[in-house]
């Protein structure tokens, strides 16, 4: 195995290991807003309770490679993830459109839906709760 694959696997599994760490936290809010921050590899905040109703996303990139911003109900009809909306790819320190949506009471994905973001620790949940 040559020095360059070996660097490469072994900050792969750093990313990994440290874009999914975190402290547990669940994220309330009764607020109409969400302010959401993407970088390598997270969202913040990651777990989010929400009362259910209209919510506006609204997404900033503060990584160094472009990221996106996916809200999806987990398990749709036929077992795959359906989604609700979505950003444009942000490039580094942008701030994307808002989303705008009406939720109800249920259990959301947010993902980074470029290549393997996701794999690597860019998720969260938003769980919809009166």
């Amino acid at each position: 195995m040559s020095r360059a694959t070996l660097l490469a696997a072994i900050l792969a599994a750093l990313a990994l290991i440290a874009g999914g760490c975190g402290d547990g936290d669940v994220f309330r809010t009764d607020r109409p807003i969400l302010r959401l921050t993407l970088d390598e590899y997270r969202i913040v905040p990651q777990n989010i309770v929400v009362k259910p109703g209209r919510m506006k996303f609204d997404v900033r990139n503060r990584g160094r490679l472009t990221h996106n911003l996916a809200i999806q109900i987990p398990d749709g009809p036929d077992g795959k993830p359906v989604e609700l909306g979505r950003t444009e790819t942000m490039q580094p320190g942008e701030r994307a459109a808002p989303i705008k949506l009406t939720l109800a009471p249920g259990t959301y994905r947010l993902v980074c839906t470029i290549a393997n973001h996701d794999d690597l620790g860019q998720f969260g949940t938003l769980e919809v709760k009166r």
